[in-house]
C-alpha cells in the first residue's frame, strides 16, 4: 500500500533572521510600552516595520492579527469585569465586521500586493491625519474663544435604545466593508468604528471603549482564521512579538497618567507619519505584482 503523501507546514514563512527576531523582540517591546500608555493596540504602526523588513505582506498581515488580538484580549478582560462591554452591540455592529473580516484574510492572498500595501498606505495616512488633528485641537483648545455649548446628553450609557433598523442596516453595511479591509490588511481598524459608537450610538466613551475592544478581539480573531486557513501565519514571529509586547503593554498600562496625553497622541501622529513612506515605496516595488 503506498505511503499517502505528508503535506509539510512551514511554522515560519516570513523566514526572519535571529537579528530579526531580537529586533522584532525590543520593538515590540518598547512599542508594547507606548501603546499600553495610548490604551490601544496600535497594529497599524506595528505592520509597516514588519514590512519594511521585507516580509511577506500577506503573512505579515496575519501574523499582525495575532499579535493585535493578544493585546486586545487582555485590555478585555478589566472592560468586562467592569460591566464596560454592551453584548447587544457588540452583536449588532460587530457581527457584520467578523463576516468581512474573516472573508477578507479568507481571501487576501488573492489580493495583487501593491494593491494590498496601497490600501494599508491610505489607511496609515488617513490614521496620521485624525492624530495630528486630535493633537492639534487639543494644543490649540486654550487659545479657542470660550464658547458656552450646552453638553451632550447621554439618556442610555450603553447606546441599546439608540439601535435603529434603518441606521443599522447602513452600518452594518459600512461594518462588512471595513473587516474586509482590516481582514485583508491585517488590522482591526477599531478607529474606524469607535466614531459609529460614540456619535450614532451615543455611548458613553467608557461603554464605547470596552465594546470597540471587545468587537476588535472578534474581528481580529475571524480574520486571523481566514489567514491560517491559507497558512499565512507565522507562528515563531507571532511568538517573539506576542510575548514581548504583551509584558511592554501590561508596563505601558502601569503608567497610564504619568505621561501627557497630548504628548503621547504627538508621538503617535509622528510614528504613523513616518512609517507611511516605507509601505508606500513597498506598494512601488511591488507593482504589478
Amino acid at each position: 500500500m503506498p505511503d499517502l503523501p505528508v503535506m509539510a507546514i512551514d511554522l515560519s514563512p516570513l523566514n526572519a533572521s535571529l537579528g530579526e527576531y531580537i529586533f522584532l523582540g525590543v520593538f515590540s517591546f518598547v512599542f508594547g510600552v507606548v501603546a499600553g500608555m495610548v490604551g490601544v493596540a496600535l497594529g497599524v504602526i506595528r505592520l509597516p516595520v514588519m514590512l519594511a523588513l521585507g516580509f511577506n505582506p500577506v503573512v505579515s498581515a496575519g501574523t499582525n492579527l495575532g499579535v493585535s488580538i493578544l493585546g486586545g484580549a487582555t485590555a478585555s478582560w478589566p472592560h468586562w469585569r467592569g460591566g464596560r462591554i454592551v453584548p447587544r452591540v457588540v452583536l449588532v455592529i460587530g457581527l457584520p465586521a467578523i463576516v468581512g473580516s474573516f472573508l477578507g484574510g479568507l481571501f487576501a492572498e488573492d489580493v495583487k500586493s501593491w494593491m494590498l500595501l496601497s490600501v494599508i498606505a491610505a489607511i496609515l495616512a488617513i490614521s496620521a491625519a485624525a492624530t495630528f488633528r486630535q493633537w492639534w485641537n487639543t494644543v490649540s483648545q486654550p487659545l479657542r474663544p470660550i464658547r458656552h455649548r450646552p453638553p451632550a446628553v447621554i439618556t442610555d450609557p450603553t447606546g441599546v435604545s439608540n439601535i435603529k433598523p434603518k441606521r443599522v442596516a447602513v452600518d452594518s453595511g459600512l461594518g462588512v466593508v471595513i473587516g474586509l479591509i482590516g481582514g485583508a490588511a491585517g488590522l482591526v481598524l477599531g478607529t474606524l468604528r469607535l466614531p459609529v459608537l460614540l456619535n450614532v450610538l451615543r455611548m458613553d466613551p467608557r461603554y464605547a471603549a470596552g465594546t470597540n475592544n471587545a468587537i476588535g478581539v472578534l474581528v481580529g480573531t475571524f480574520g486571523l482564521v481566514g489567514h491560517v486557513l491559507n497558512f499565512n501565519f507565522d507562528i515563531i514571529v507571532f511568538i517573539v512579538m506576542g510575548s514581548t509586547g504583551m509584558v511592554g503593554s501590561y508596563i505601558g498600562a502601569t503608567q497610564t497618567g504619568k505621561v501627557s496625553s497630548t504628548l503621547m497622541r504627538l508621538i503617535v501622529a509622528i510614528m504613523l507619519t513616518a512609517v507611511t513612506p516605507i509601505v508606500i515605496i513597498r506598494a512601488i516595488l511591488e507593482f504589478p505584482n
